[in-house]
């Protein structure tokens, strides 16, 4: 198995994502952990909790994560206990999570930890800053489920997204939705004169910009409503649709339905993980000639597969990692290795 280092050691801060639960991301992070070695002294935090023995939402048995002496972790207060690490306390913030407040710890020796971090990314960004200001030389922010968003570049450099036959029984359907979420992932940035016109609205969650310099704001509270009323807002000459938050189906499924109201369109969002669409309705938003833009890119480094399900139905390993290879446009790693 490829030695992860090379991969990541040109970057200070590194999220890892899911695309769901026991898809192999404990198992990565330990390896990651393995592979660094002594290289560099590494932070831990996490956006949900990690790091116990069974998984408190499939209640399936799970790797638990290891860390060497030395490490920086930020976790909360109750999950202190659980670590059998000798530690030394470095730091407590304000952070109130259900666990407790956020506790920043310097292992004194190796061993297991649990890890619950902060609930928000701007949290997550001021404790990754705190464990770099106590000597962490490479941060890890490990994801939770449904929270793709440690991947925006404001909480870190570089991402890694995890797949596995957790996702789902069949192995077509685990790549094609791998393939979707790393081309979402990978979107490119809308050009700069764009993020300019969408950074002069600081609260406004739908707005509409148009060819002759005209801009339409819309105020709706969710996607249902936002659908609804968005057919009188399609016209020739609309370029640009920008959403602050989730871009549902609902919306793209209203652009669809209305093709012949407007021209070529660029839906925006404000990164990559924003996105929650599934395959098929991509593919009918290409066919409408619909694009997609971010105002914040992500570096997705690569991407890893779990062949092994929890409900014990196993892909073949290395068929699987040969398809994905074919579907996605950045390395693909087995997190299981040999």
């Amino acid at each position: 198995m490829l030695d992860t280092y090379e991969l990541i050691k040109n970057y200070k801060r590194i999220s890892i994502i899911g695309m769901e639960k026991n898809v192999g991301k404990t198992t990565l992070l330990n390896k990651l952990i393995s592979d660094i070695g002594k290289k560099k002294k590494i932070g831990l935090t996490s956006i949900g909790r990690d790091g116990e023995d069974v998984d408190v939402v499939t209640n399936t048995d799970k790797p638990r994560i290891y860390v060497r002496e030395d490490s920086i972790i930020a976790t909360a207060r109750n999950c202190l206990n659980k670590c059998d690490i000798t530690k030394e306390i470095l730091y407590v913030t304000d952070f109130n999570t259900p666990m407790g407040d956020i506790v920043l710890v310097r292992a004194l020796s190796d061993g297991y930890v649990d890890i619950a971090g902060p609930s928000y990314n701007k949290q997550v960004k001021i404790v990754v800053e705190l464990m770099e200001k106590f000597g962490s030389e490479l941060s890890i922010v490990d994801g939770a489920l449904g929270r793709k968003s440690t991947a925006i570049s404001e909480v870190s450099d570089a991402t890694i997204l995890s797949t596995g036959a957790a996702l789902s029984l069949d192995m077509l359907k685990v790549v094609e939705e791998t393939k979707k979420a790393v081309y979402f992932l990978k979107l490119e940035e809308v050009a700069e004169e764009i993020k300019e016109k969408v950074r002069k609205f600081k609260e406004e969650k739908v707005i509409l910009f148009y060819k002759n310099d005209e801009i339409k704001i819309l105020n709706v509270d969710n996607s249902i409503d936002l659908s609804n009323n968005l057919k009188e807002y399609l016209r020739k000459g609309l370029e640009y649709f920008y959403i602050r938050g989730a871009i549902t189906p609902k919306v793209i499924e209203a652009f669809i339905n209305n093709r012949g109201a407007y021209e070529k369109i660029t839906i925006l969002g404000e990164d990559g993980t924003k996105f929650f669409l599934d395959s098929s309705l991509l593919n009918k938003a290409k066919l409408c000639e619909i694009d997609f833009k971010v105002l914040s890119g992500i570096n997705l480094l690569f991407v890893t597969t779990n062949p092994h399900s929890p409900l014990g139905v196993d892909f073949q390993k290395e068929e699987f990692r040969k398809r994905m290879e074919k579907e996605v446009s950045v390395p693909v790693i087995d997190v299981l290795g040999e």
